[in-house]
């Protein structure tokens, strides 16, 4: 007898073959049986006529470190069919870090996507197996997988300092990465448009990728600039995973800058030369042409330097101020400049912020911000930065759409929000936030699929599953409907299915998502997300040192 029973739906498999009428049978955490069932007796029957059953969406680029602690539920996850969370990109995470320097991680978190939660943010734990450990024993409703950060690696060790590791912290550093792969991380992440990844060398982060070789790693990277300088930052990139002997992955991939707009294929050919030289290269991306960042992150890198506090307290100082405004208006060299890759202020929409004061601001343009109050943009700026002591996000229009659309059908391409789970109510439901975090993976059935054609529904699920369950190291259990398989599973109708989120009108559900179950168990039913918490921490199968043939 089977625990659940799937009858008359079709089967969309994952591996982009063709969808086939089937049932599916599932017994404890298991998918037992596919095929006709129809005589099989089960506990419980899901009747999928007029819908799809598919293994369970991947969210691949994801900032849930936290909230997913703060709120187990994830609900836009849930609701949009994902079953999974990837989550420490961007070199931003939440471990390894020793006491003595978790303030200025939890103050750094804070100014990012991944700490955008109105409460005290707090870390009870010091590694990547404590985090773990810790999500084991709090289940959230998806399954999560996990990467080390780069950030937190060297603030560990180096705090934000700019200088150049010496070999003892270097050294350190490496045994640090070893430990979080042996926890159960998949790969070491980068964000070197970040701090302190700005301030690394691709030297030291190629010794550091090299411990990942014990354990199929690979190194995944928001590489050094995606606008101007792009060309330069992916030889980077190509440098780091080569010297390492390790596969590389592009965080999403895009090129920003109106001037850019057009330029994609430029930046997937020199992905392909480096493929054809032996290099294994995958990237994953979001399917809007704005993304979202903190408001921080259009400060040079030497204003961050010595952690948050040293930053506000420069931005007090009017000859700091003059400096930072000639380097936003002219760039650079070396730097990727988001005000100048957003086309100005008007291109900066604010997000969210942390005081109450300044709630008004939310789903404004920086612009209209400044001319509310009758200030100099820049000074605005400041102001915000200083008043929310750097706890602001913002969504930047930067990418064209047509270059967004051949990221996002290149065969090579799986899917991820860049977001952290959100909700409609409750804590999590702070400011007006990317689309993206409610509406990624309806929007690619919507528009890619059904209004656009560019993809088939075969082809979307493939890349959402077993696409991203291979560049994890963990295809052989997960991401594909089959016999024996972990039963992560996605009932949808395929007519219906659609983001309703919007820049304007962000915090709304995707819709025509019927059901989910997450290890056999039902995480939403009818279109009702139950109470039930059933994920799990998925852990590198190599992390014992073994390959995985």
């Amino acid at each position: 007898m089977f625990d659940i029973k799937i009858v008359n739906g079709t089967i969309v498999d994952g591996t982009g073959e063709a969808r086939f009428k089937g049932d599916v049978g599932i017994t404890g955490d298991k998918i037992t049986a596919i095929g006709d069932l129809s005589n099989a007796e089960a506990n419980q029957t899901i009747n999928a006529e007029g819908k799809f059953v598919s293994p369970g969406f991947i969210d691949f680029h994801t900032h849930s470190d936290l909230s997913l602690v703060y709120d187990r539920y994830t609900r836009s996850r849930i609701y949009s069919g994902v079953t999974m969370d990837v989550v420490a990109n961007c070199g931003i995470g939440v471990a390894p870090i020793r006491e003595e320097r978790k303030q200025e991680l939890i103050d750094y978190l804070g100014t990012r996507i991944i700490g955008t939660i109105p409460a005290k943010l707090e870390l009870p734990w010091n590694t990547m197996e404590e985090y773990f450990n810790y999500l084991d024993a709090n289940t959230p409703a998806v399954n999560v997988v996990g990467y080390v950060a780069h950030g937190p690696v060297r603030i560990d060790e180096m705090g934000f300092s700019k200088e150049k590791a010496t070999p003892q912290q270097l050294k350190n550093m490496k045994a640090e990465v070893r430990k979080a792969m042996e926890a159960g991380c998949v790969a070491l992440s980068s964000g070197l448009v970040y701090l302190p990844g700005a301030y690394t060398t691709k030297e030291e982060l190629a010794e550091l990728c090299k411990e990942l070789i014990p354990y199929n790693g690979y190194y995944i990277s928001h590489i050094r600039d995606e606008g101007d300088e792009e060309m330069d930052a992916l030889d980077e990139a190509i440098y780091i995973a080569k010297t390492a002997g390790v596969p590389l992955h592009i965080s999403h991939l895009k090129i920003m800058g109106h001037s850019n707009f057009g330029k994609i294929d430029e930046v997937i050919a020199k992905l392909d030369a480096a493929e054809a030289e032996g290099l294994e290269i995958t990237f994953d991306c979001y399917p809007y042409a704005a993304g979202m960042t903190s408001l921080g992150a259009l400060l040079p890198p030497w204003a961050f330097e010595g952690g948050v506090e040293n930053m506000i307290q420069r931005l007090s100082v009017q000859e700091n101020r003059e400096r930072i405004v000639k380097e936003l208006k002219d760039g650079i060299p070396g730097w990727q400049c988001f005000y100048r890759m957003a086309g100005g202020w008007d291109g900066v929409v604010l997000a969210s912020v942390m005081t109450e004061k300044n709630k008004y601001v939310e789903g404004k343009k920086l612009s209209e911000v400044a001319k509310i109050n009758e200030e100099d943009p820049f000074d605005t700026f400041f102001r915000l930065l200083i008043e929310e002591k750097s706890k602001i996000q913002v969504v930047v229009f930067t990418q064209g759409q047509e270059d967004t659309d051949k990221v996002v059908c290149h065969p090579k391409t799986c899917f991820g929000s860049d977001s952290m789970d959100l909700s409609t109510e409750g804590l999590l439901s702070i400011g007006k936030p990317h689309p993206r975090a409610f509406g990624t993976f309806g929007r690619i059935f919507a528009h890619y699929v059904r209004e656009k054609g560019l993809l088939t529904f075969e082809e979307a699920v493939k890349k959402m599953t077993y696409l991203s369950a291979k560049r994890l190291g963990i295809v052989n259990e997960r991401g594909l409907l089959k016999e024996n398989y972990f039963a992560d599973i996605t009932i949808f109708d395929p007519e219906v299915i659609a983001d309703k989120a919007t820049y304007d009108d962000p915090k709304q559900y995707t819709v025509g998502v019927d059901y989910v179950i997450v290890n056999g168990k039902i995480a939403l039913a009818d279109g009702k997300q139950t109470d039930i918490c059933a994920g799990r921490v998925i852990k590198n199968p190599s992390r014992f040192g073994k390959k995985n043939g």
